[in-house]
């Protein structure tokens, strides 16, 4: 008898959390893989299966599910709330990963404007359950037919991976994050003590210099000679982009880890994997190319049109408008998106704080200031970025029986094809 959708929904929550930390491993071998070096040689007898939408729209949700409103119970409530709450963590008003994956029937994304979680737990109930799946169903969009043609040599693979990675029967989840966004919010930060977020609230804000060129302000003459920055207080401008690689490069580091751990309770294999250059595979996926006029080997992949894009131009005329873009703040008229809090719903939120229009002025002249300087935007760290994919295949565990000793699987492994493929 098939087993139902509520019965596996209900066989993957309730798997215990310390026993996916304690039981997670890199998989490596699935059904119809092929090792044809090194002790471990082996060639599967299986063919190879793809994943279901089951299987997949699991990971989906455990990777950039929507889990309900973020509580968000800062003392300086910014004024662009961001209401909703991820399976993944952010930080400073980041959730700016786009997930792209690949399969046998093609590349997909999971639109990364997806409406949010609507409620404080969205699933307060084994009666809920079924609602996470609908992230996969809704909001996947397919950009093109046919597995993803990463080219299978080092690089863009690692020699260690060309046997394994993208192979057929697999899913390759590939988590894509945009750093000109936290770049415009931190610099905004850092400037503006309006805020008192990265500078104590009121006082002068951060002189950014360019350690690059002698250390020179990063545009920000006419707000030292008005006092608003002190320039006892340089913060190097390479320094800057880098926390905002810092911020933003947790999402997809926690997106992946998030459905590794998800394998283990739906009884699949699969690993996190990186080490490669990462142009090639968003070429792949269609990503635009920017190069400053005078120098292309610092071209940088800057968004995928209509689906992904970054806060600079060509998607923006100038950084004025990205950086207005950003900063703008959210409708938080009463009613307009949920809150987990009990204010009256006409009551205004003490302590709300926006970014200053001196601070929005110093942003932008700061911004302008590294395209009309570097050519691109960053200056020094690409628009996008790609370190960790995620593969999720089904496990051949002759391969873990020949070679390894017991316990290199779990029972979930062990049970899945008779449960999950009857």
């Amino acid at each position: 008898m098939p087993v139902s959708e509520t019965d596996l929904l209900r066989h993957v929550w309730e798997y215990p959390l310390f026993d996916a930390l304690y039981g997670r491993r890199s998989r490596r071998f699935g059904l119809g893989f092929d090792m044809t070096e090194g002790p471990f040689r082996h060639r599967s007898q299986h063919a190879a299966l793809p994943l279901n939408e089951l299987e997949e729209a699991l990971l989906v949700a455990a990777g950039v599910g929507f889990s309900g409103t973020a509580l968000w119970e800062h003392s300086r409530l910014l004024a662009r709330l961001p209401y909703g709450g991820r399976t993944f963590p952010s930080t400073s008003g980041g959730r700016r990963t786009a997930l792209f994956f690949t399969n046998d029937a093609g590349v997909h994304v999971i639109d990364p404007d997806a409406p949010e979680a609507a409620a404080l737990r969205a699933v307060d109930s084994p009666a809920a359950r079924p609602t996470i799946l609908e992230l996969y169903r809704n909001h996947r969009r397919t950009l093109q037919p046919g597995r993803l043609a990463i080219p299978r040599r080092v690089p863009p693979l690692s020699g260690h991976n060309l046997w394994d990675s993208n192979m057929p029967g697999a899913t390759l989840f590939v988590p894509v994050c945009d750093v000109t966004r936290s770049l415009i919010s931190l610099i905004s930060q850092f400037v503006d003590g309006a805020l008192g977020r990265f500078v104590d609230h009121g006082a002068r804000g951060m002189s950014i210099v360019d350690d690059r060129h002698g250390f020179r302000p990063a545009g920000t003459d006419a707000w030292l000679r008005n006092g608003f920055l002190d320039p006892q207080r340089p913060l190097p401008l390479s320094v800057l982009e880098r926390q905002a690689c810092y911020f933003t490069f947790s999402e997809p580091a926690a997106i992946c880890q998030n459905m590794f751990l998800a394998t283990e309770a739906i009884g699949i294999g699969g690993w996190m994997h990186c080490g490669f250059l990462s142009f090639e595979l968003l070429q792949a996926l269609g990503f635009r190319m920017v190069a400053p006029p005078d120098a292309p080997l610092l071209a940088h992949p800057v968004g995928l049109d209509g689906v992904f894009q970054s806060y600079c131009p060509p998607y923006f005329a100038t950084m004025d408008a990205a950086v207005d873009a950003v900063l703008a703040p959210a409708d938080t008229t009463p009613g307009r998106a949920p809150v987990p809090h009990r204010l009256p719903a006409e009551a205004p939120l003490a302590g709300t704080v926006q970014v200053s229009a001196e601070g929005i002025a110093c942003t932008k002249a700061i911004c302008r200031y590294i395209i009309e300087t570097y050519g691109r935007f960053p200056a020094s760290v690409d628009a996008m970025h790609l370190m960790w994919v995620m593969q999720a295949h089904h496990l051949d565990t002759d391969f873990y029986d020949r070679h390894f000793h017991p316990d290199a699987y779990g029972a979930t492994h062990a049970g899945h094809l008779a449960i999950w493929h009857r």
